[in-house]
């Protein structure tokens, strides 16, 4: 059985790693492999502080647990599960084994194994007792990380579908996001740690966590206190044993039923204030209690302003606030950036507005309407809150600025991208519990990021040459340019939306049905999926390196020495701008935006000539003769 289910998948990962995978994978590994080297070359390292290295792997192996139960949760759909098999006379426990086996038949588990190797060597300073104690200790922690995985993993299916499950998917997916772009300012935090050493009460706490059992053991082999060495290596065998069982009886299909979602009473209906009787009022009313009650959208409404606060939170090891009054502009642009699909998140419900004729501006604008009521209150609530706890009125033209340009500019971006770069996604009834399984919107979330932050350079400069020139009144004019810049793209790119909506709507429709243009290309293959996935390997590994480019010279070493300098504060920290010599630190800083944006775009640029390619080879093909698409009623539960 063992055998049987490791061929399965093998065979499974061999037929469906497409280019863009296999790039995206060999990224992940070579950064895997690197972390995991590092993790072992710690165990080598002589600090000041006796307990230093103690507590430093145990929160190394702590990180390595935390990253195994967030990782499978944003991977997708993993190639075998339990319900695969739930038809088939097969014990529980006996599939719960082929299934562990051949989760453990992995790249990721290699790399695991070699950073928890990491024991052995820390072992290897103590004593030989040490080290025959670390190798059970090293397979325990293994098996307890993979089965904590999958138990994790099959928790958050049962809660994948509702309002709290995607509340919790947006919050940690805003706190990677956030820890991969600014993971800089947690290694010198670290760095301040290791020299002065660790709080007992954080000391005492991760060592406490099952992770770092294995340790206490190996450490009191070395001492040759006994209790202390079985003791943690039993307790660590019984909570894989207990996680085992649950997983075992997890396994099959899901038998919690699906949240209930109760629409508005009758009484409520008829009491619909005058100013939402039209058209535009009634389709945004119906797109606020989507956004209420869409697990989707909470997705969305939480994702923004979390890994703005999550962001901002972090420059807090150096006492540096000058980046909460920017927290709302932030979360603005990030929600824009995350927003950029309503069309496809609705998936065929895009029906029932092509068979009214003459609405698609009504559904543009009531959309754009109940994006701003959405998000307008509640950045602004935190650009207000950051600008009273750093409490530097200074900054706060600039936040307002930025903000109001971020939710003007993103109003009028995210409708246009949602009709005019479509992510065709599952209908809301059909939608899987992975993030990674609602549609590849990678390269939309990345264009409408650049293009946001575009729309507020304007505003932004008028501030930036108001500060420079010393003119309070030309900065506090940066104002009315952000709500000039945001009416404009709210007005003119929601009437190309809605122009195209109309002129394109059929072939929006079966894009979002079959997921393929109505024109077939010459290589049936390519037509209608992402320019990640036609994209060769190495073009995709020149756009991550591009965009990596971009992330690290735009924010850590542009904007925010720039930050550092308009706040007055002394602080050097890492950033290279600030290193050099006071007449050339502004010059640094306009080259590292420079470069930044110049990663950017680089990236956009391969990204749209591969969308071009597949685009003119859908046009070159000689076009196949279909039934109208408006004709077929949508299927039940595809209206949201």
């Amino acid at each position: 059985m063992v055998g049987v289910l490791i061929r399965m998948k093998l065979a499974v990962l061999r037929h469906s790693t497409s280019d863009s995978k296999m790039a995206l994978s060999g990224l992940g590994w070579s950064a895997g492999i690197c972390l995991a080297v590092t993790t072992v070359i710690l165990a080598f390292l002589d600090f000041s502080q006796p307990r230093m290295l103690m507590d430093v792997l145990a929160v190394t192996f702590a990180l390595w647990a935390l990253g195994w139960i967030v990782g499978p949760i944003f991977a997708g759909e993993p190639p075998l599960n339990g319900e695969h098999f739930h038809r088939q006379p097969i014990p529980r426990r006996t599939l719960a084994m082929g299934l562990l086996a051949a989760a453990l038949v992995a790249v990721t588990t290699a790399i695991t194994v070699l950073a928890f190797g990491a024991m052995i060597a820390f072992a290897a300073r103590l004593s030989w007792q040490a080290v025959l104690v670390s190798v059970p200790a090293v397979v325990l922690l293994l098996l307890l990380v993979v089965l904590l995985s999958r138990v994790v993993t099959l928790l958050f299916r049962a809660l994948a579908r509702s309002r709290i499950g995607g509340a919790i998917t947006a919050t940690v997916t805003a706190a990677i996001v956030s820890l991969c772009s600014f993971s800089w300012v947690l290694m010198i935090g670290i760095y301040l740690l290791l020299e002065y050493g660790f709080p007992p009460t954080f000391s005492t706490v991760v060592r406490a966590l099952p992770s770092s059992w294995g340790l206490l053991a190996v450490e009191a082999a070395g001492r040759s206190d006994w209790l202390w060495t079985f003791g943690p290596l039993l307790a660590l065998a019984v909570l894989v044993a207990a996680l085992f069982a649950a997983w075992s009886a997890l396994l099959g299909p899901q038998r919690l039923a699906r949240p209930v979602v109760r629409g508005s009473s009758a009484r409520e209906a008829v009491r619909r204030p005058r100013l939402f009787r039209g058209d535009v009022g009634t389709i945004y009313l119906k797109e606020l209690r989507t956004w209420w009650r869409d697990p989707m959208r909470t997705q969305s409404i939480v994702l923004g302003p979390a890994f703005a606060v999550i962001t901002a939170l972090f420059p807090l090891i150096f006492d540096f606030t000058a980046a909460f009054p920017f927290v709302g502009a932030a979360g603005a642009l990030m929600a824009a950036a995350t927003c950029a699909n309503l069309y496809g998140q609705d998936g065929t419900a895009l029906w029932l507005t092509l068979t009214v004729p003459g609405k698609e501006k009504a559904d543009v604008r009531a959309r754009q309407l109940a994006w701003l009521v959405v998000f307008g209150p509640l950045t602004l609530f935190l650009t207000l809150a950051g600008s009273l706890v750093h409490g530097d009125p200074d900054l706060v033209p600039w936040a307002l600025a930025g903000n109001l340009a971020a939710l003007g500019g993103g109003s009028g971006l995210l409708i246009w991208a949602s009709v005019a770069v479509l992510v065709p996604g599952p209908d809301p009834h059909k939608s899987k519990n992975s993030p990674m399984d609602h549609g590849d919107v990678t390269g939309q979330s990345f264009l409408m990021f650049f293009l946001v932050a575009l729309a507020m350079c304007p505003a932004l400069g008028v501030a930036w040459v108001g500060h420079a020139l010393e003119q309070p009144a030309l900065l506090w004019a940066s104002l009315p340019v952000a709500l000039l810049t945001g009416v404009l793209s709210h007005v003119l790119l929601g009437s190309v939306a809605a122009k195209k909506l109309r002129d394109n709507g059929p072939e929006l429709l079966h894009l979002m049905r079959s997921g393929t243009p109505s024109s077939t290309a010459t290589s049936e293959e390519e037509a209608g999926k992402s320019p990640f996935e036609t994209m060769s390997a190495a073009r995709q590994t020149l756009l991550w390196t591009a965009m990596a480019v971009g992330i690290l010279g735009l924010f850590p070493q542009g904007l925010a020495p720039l930050g550092i300098k308009l706040s007055g504060s002394t602080d050097k920290v890492w950033f290279l701008a600030l290193h050099v010599s006071d007449p050339w630190q502004w010059p640094v800083i306009v080259a590292m935006v420079l470069i930044g944006v110049t990663g950017f775009w680089a990236a956009y640029w391969l990204y749209r000539a591969e969308k071009n390619r597949i685009q003119s080879a859908a046009s070159a093909a000689p076009p196949v003769p279909s039934t109208p698409e408006l004709a077929v009623p949508p299927s039940p539960g595809q209206v949201v």
